[in-house]
């Protein structure tokens, strides 16, 4: 890589995702990402632990983000990585969360490929595919590309999240991160941030100032699409519901928002075409001993929490509900 040359830089806070971060990392090496930056906050699961044994490898950029302040920790995790300056003007920033794979359909399926194909663009906006539960009851220490394969058809109007949309920028472009959409422009009109869809089109004006979600007249998945694992089994759904959810602090989660999320319509596999070189960047980073018994303490934990969680009342019957309806293989 010359100089010169754009580098891929992805920020994401994180909080108790420890069974999944090997994977979510290994998708993320896999598709070119050249510097993964994760910012832990209040972890009791050694989410922060096995991140830091990556870091020590040269592996990823981990940052301790707690704080005795009752501030946002998504907040404090994009302030803190804007000090770390480490993206400059021409180098892209992915603000990414732990259940969210790109999945780009185009060329070698990496980032490289998906702004080779829109030569022009400094802001490139990724819509969400949801991919439901696919009536997975039991955690299972495996990859969710292999099994939650069940999610929204692309024209899909209804819920709203269903298109929400997650933004990769130039940094020379825009001074702030938001969740879905960086904020602060540097240039003065729509047409300087060289802003388009995952399908190469322009995004329409109003983007510029205000909105987090795709429209009929902006969606866009030829080129690339967001693969949203936001539910996961019914045992990880329960820790979801203890932990909460990352952007919405004091929600409760519930039945509301699994039917909002439990999207299961087609068949959605495209992910597999970088199966293998995510497989050995995964066994790469499990050929470390210590690394592998972080990640098996991990799902240890996860494990050990389902096991309480199921002693409780109002999870027995959360998932009752979630379960009302599915086959006899979803065993319960």
């Amino acid at each position: 890589m010359a100089e010169q040359d754009p580098r891929y830089i992805s920020v994401t806070p994180m909080k108790n995702e420890g069974p999944f971060v090997l994977e979510w990392i290994a998708h993320n090496r896999a598709i070119g990402v050249d510097q993964i930056v994760v910012m832990t906050n209040d972890c009791t699961d050694g989410t922060d632990a096995l991140l830091q044994r990556l870091h020590d490898l040269g592996i990823v950029t981990h940052v301790d983000n707690n704080s005795r302040r009752q501030t946002s920790p998504q907040k404090r995790a994009y302030n803190a990585f804007l000090k770390m300056d480490v993206a400059r003007p021409q180098d892209w920033v992915i603000v990414i969360d732990a259940d969210e794979h790109i999945n780009v359909r185009t060329g070698d399926h990496t980032l490289r490929a998906l702004t080779g194909a829109m030569p022009d663009a400094k802001t490139i906006s990724m819509t969400w595919r949801l991919f439901g539960n696919a009536g997975i009851v039991r955690y299972e220490d495996r990859f969710l590309s292999d099994q939650f394969r069940q999610a929204a058809p692309e024209r899909i109007f209804r819920p709203p999240q269903a298109w929400g949309f997650k933004t990769m920028f130039q940094r020379g472009v825009w001074d702030a991160l938001g969740v879905h959409r960086p904020k602060r422009p540097t240039v003065e009109t729509m047409e300087e941030c060289h802003w388009y869809n995952g399908s190469g089109q322009p995004m329409p004006e109003r983007y510029f100032t205000a909105s987090w979600r795709s429209a009929r007249d902006s969606v866009g998945y030829e080129h690339v699409q967001i693969n949203h694992y936001a539910l996961k089994s019914c045992e990880s759904y329960l820790v979801k519901k203890m932990r909460g959810r990352a952007h919405h602090l004091g929600e409760s989660l519930g039945m509301e928002y699994w039917n909002m999320m439990n999207q299961n319509a087609e068949t959605e596999t495209s992910i597999d075409t970088i199966l293998d070189r995510k497989r050995a960047l995964y066994y790469e980073m499990l050929s470390d001993a210590e690394t592998a018994r972080l990640h098996h303490m991990t799902c240890d934990l996860h494990r050990q929490q389902v096991a309480q969680l199921r002693e409780q009342p109002e999870m027995q019957d959360l998932m009752r509900q979630m379960t009302a309806g599915f086959s006899a293989k979803a065993e319960t």
